[in-house]
């Protein structure tokens, strides 16, 4: 089983697993997360999980996800610079204008 080791404001900042047989430290709490894990950033709040990524860091990390989907992968920029040189080769000979 999972323990939690949570800060003031109820954010996890260290887990051990139990297999049984360790001490738990203070200021651990023992409480499965939800499966499959509903939040970003998993908060107690004294008696459940909740959400605790703010708006700001909703906003951001989207924004962040957005800018990152938009990245060209290797293989497509690879496929550019083919591209580029067949194209640049065949205006060269003369092919294409």
């Amino acid at each position: 089983m999972d323990v939690y080791e949570i800060d003031h404001k109820g954010f996890i900042i260290n887990n051990y697993y139990d297999n049984g047989d360790i001490e738990i430290p203070d200021g651990c709490i023992i409480v499965q997360l939800p499966q499959p894990m509903p939040f970003y950033k998993p908060k107690w709040n004294g008696a459940e999980w909740v959400e605790g990524e703010t708006e700001e860091e909703k906003i951001d990390r989207e924004e962040k996800q957005l800018l990152e989907s938009l990245k060209p992968s290797p293989q497509e920029i690879a496929n550019a610079e083919l591209e580029i040189k067949m194209l640049t080769t065949l205006t060269e000979l003369g092919v294409i204008q």
